[in-house]
């Protein structure tokens, strides 16, 4: 048996943010009380202690209810199946074949275990310890019967080409306004050198892979590659991490490559890109 815990330093982290989010509340309360040099903006002090009312006692209301659940996240595993550690495997064993999809739930940074008729089953955070672990037991054991594992090609949708098409205009644009307006150092050098940022990205970045007979393709938006079967070391899921949250990508390791062709977001859950691929890469 493998137990997976709560990081206690996501537990101290969610504290902290509950205790800076009320004191923003009580903040945001108690301007209308303070001295106002002008007493002439009563109307404006209101508005503001109406906005910080709703913004920071929505997130406080979402960080408390999010630490009352911390303390049941803990699980464990083993071959029988997985568990939530406070109820115990007696009680709340759920078999493996019972698992019929892992899905990724990016924004809420976790993992739900759903059987067949897509019921929540138990959650995965991604902050337990050595959750790198249990994602890959996960993916060995659960969701074998997924009819969607036989997909054999996934895409990036049309909002992410137009997203960028938006933002090289966007930038070019205000390079341009600004430029114009007088200052063509922060306008036409600054703003060009994020708008080939933003080109090179999009670039260099996979929008497609598509399994085909004995050969993987990668599809940029300008080129493609082959990739033998054969060629193929490994398949992993790693993670990139952005301001604390976990992003997870798949990475396909070749023999002939340096580099590792990385697969992010194409439309599907990063696990059933990565089961899906090693499965046709028989790993």
């Amino acid at each position: 048996m493998q137990e997976f815990k709560l990081d206690k330093k996501y537990i101290t982290l969610m504290k902290v943010c509950l205790v800076i989010l009320i004191a923003f509340l009580a903040l945001g309360f108690s301007l209308p009380f303070l001295p106002d040099e002008n007493g002439e903006n009563l109307k404006g002090t209101l508005m503001i202690t109406i906005m910080c009312t709703v913004l920071f006692g929505a997130f406080s209301i979402l960080t408390w209810r999010t630490l009352k659940k911390l303390p049941f996240a803990d699980v464990a595993a083993d071959e029988d199946g997985v568990w939530y550690l406070h109820i115990g495997k007696d009680n709340g064993l759920i078999p493996w074949d019972k698992i019929h999809t892992v899905k990724e739930r990016l924004y809420m940074q976790r993992l739900d275990l759903l059987d067949i008729d897509n019921q929540e089953l138990l959650r995965v955070e991604y902050q337990l310890l050595g959750f790198e672990m249990l994602r890959e037991i996960l993916n060995d054991r659960a969701g074998a019967q997924n009819k969607n594992l036989d997909q054999s090609s996934f895409s990036k949708g049309p909002f992410y080409h137009l997203f960028y098409l938006a933002a090289v205009i966007g930038f070019s644009a205000l390079g341009f306004y600004v430029g114009k307006s007088g200052d063509p150092l922060l306008g036409y050098g600054a703003m060009s050198v994020v708008v080939i940022f933003i080109i090179y990205e999009y670039i260099a970045t996979a929008i497609s892979v598509k399994i085909t007979g004995n050969v993987i393709n990668v599809s940029y938006p300008f080129t493609n590659k082959n990739i033998l079967l054969t060629d193929i070391d490994d398949i992993v899921i790693a993670d990139e991490f952005d301001k604390g949250n976990r992003i997870p990508e798949v990475w396909i390791i070749t023999k002939n490559a340096k580099k590792p062709f990385k697969l992010k977001q194409l439309g599907a859950d990063s696990n059933l890109v990565y089961k899906t691929l090693k499965r046709a890469a028989n790993l």
